[in-house]
């Protein structure tokens, strides 16, 4: 059945680059429990994940989900899967269209199905801020009816329009939507403390995005990019390009870099918002005169994305909004340092002057300048390299992340809450 899956766990060998296999009919018969005593092994807690998870394209998300699914969380659970990918590339994709409707009517459906099928223990609902959390409100109230522990893993930010934490309207609406879950999974300590305010709930958890640690590691700085040619320093950016992202400012800042450093390469991996604006985007740049000096590469996925990590001098993350991106934590396991503003989640985990330098959303002449202080410095490049590189697989390989959220799960699965609490709706 198309969308839900049941998962094989993954071998206890290399969980990070196993391959997922999926059984697509072993979702709708729940697994036989033995009668004989002496055989009796406790089953496993059915563990139903929601979300995106069928590439293409692999969005922050599905990325989140595809690594779950690959830990050590897919052997403490039995895994199944109702898969919400749209399938489509660009961001304009995912505003509501006329098949909004229609994607809920699918993904719900799904859902039902996969719920009455399996009768799974626990939800884990990856949910983001927009008007989808509405939906994924739906998926929450929907799983708890049907007697999941409920979890939401929570991707968004503190200044998001919906649900909002800023205003007292924003707030009770938060309160409301969360109160589906009997448990909140959020990316940093600060919007453990702010949305646990904003929510008045003092019972959530965070648990950092994490990178393919492996992937990074297994690369050789000297691994050939053909963007680059001899004597080019690349300085990367990964992301979507657009003017949230920081696009232009970025835009504004080469030539000040270059004036410095003619040897630099701009490495742009990513895509516009929609087919329409990518010409415009490269025409932008074109008309600037900073094309010679930038490369666009487009998407890229696996080991082509880990080549242009590995032969980059740092990464740019100069968004004016941000949750807490994957590209830090995948920098940090190729030991870039990370030049990036001080918005969302990200001072959390970039120190300004250890792991990087954190700067002001839209402020190009500060971009440049933070650029070319590693440009010129390469003793502090190089002991921000291996301070982040140290980092890395402490605080963001796949099994410290899943870790965390496998822990959440269990402490769900063994609580006794099962009634849908009273959302306090003052502000």
């Amino acid at each position: 059945m198309a969308g839900v899956l049941k998962l094989q766990r993954p071998s206890r060998g290399n969980l990070q680059s196993s391959p997922l296999a999926f059984d697509n009919h072993a979702a709708s018969k729940p697994r036989p429990r033995s009668l004989n005593p002496s055989s009796f092994v406790p089953p496993q807690p059915r563990l139903l994940v929601v979300g995106p998870l069928t590439p293409p394209p692999l969005g922050g998300v599905q990325h989140i989900i595809n690594m779950q699914l690959r830990s050590g969380l897919a052997r403490e659970f039995e895994p199944h899967v109702v898969d919400t990918s749209k399938r489509q590339l660009h961001l304009v994709n995912e505003n509501p269209t006329w098949k909004t409707p229609l994607y809920f009517a699918r993904d719900f459906s799904r859902l039902v199905r996969t719920l009455v099928r399996v009768r799974p223990d626990a939800a884990l609902i990856h949910a983001s801020s927009s008007l989808s959390f509405l939906r994924d409100w739906v998926f929450m109230v929907t799983a708890r009816l049907a007697g999941a522990k409920v979890i939401c893993h929570y991707h968004g930010t503190l200044h998001t329009r919906f649900p909002s934490c800023e205003t007292r309207i924003g707030r009770a609406i938060g309160r409301l939507l969360m109160s589906a879950a009997q448990r909140v999974i959020v990316l940093g300590p600060t919007y453990q403390r702010e949305m646990g305010k904003a929510w008045k709930r003092d019972d959530l958890v965070w648990a950092p995005n994490m990178a393919d640690i492996a992937l990074f590691r297994n690369m050789s700085a000297d691994t050939p990019a053909p963007w680059l040619a001899r004597g080019d320093r690349a300085v990367l950016f990964v992301g979507r390009l657009s003017a949230p992202k920081g696009i232009y400012d970025l835009f504004d800042a080469i030539p000040r870099v270059i004036e410095r450093h003619p040897e630099v390469r701009f490495v742009l991996v990513g895509v516009a918002e929609s087919d329409a604006m990518e010409p415009m985007i490269r025409a932008e740049a074109e008309r600037r005169g900073i094309t010679p000096r930038i490369t666009f590469l487009g998407r890229l996925e696996g080991r082509d994305k880990a080549v242009a990590f590995v032969t980059s001098q740092m990464i740019l993350v100069p968004s004016w909004t941000e949750a807490f991106p994957l590209v830090i934590p995948e920098a940090m396991a190729a030991g870039l340092p990370v030049i990036a503003t001080a918005v969302g989640a990200i001072p959390d985990f970039v120190k300004d002057g250890e792991d990087g330098f954190l700067v002001a959303p839209k402020a190009s002449r500060e971009l440049a300048d933070r650029i070319c202080r590693l440009l010129d410095d390469e003793d502090l490049r190089r002991r921000i390299s291996e301070r982040v590189r140290a980092r890395a697989p402490r605080e963001f390989a796949i099994e410290v992340g899943c870790g965390k959220v496998t822990e959440v799960i269990k402490d769900a699965l063994g609580s006794s809450a099962t009634a849908m609490p009273n959302a306090d709706l003052r502000g």
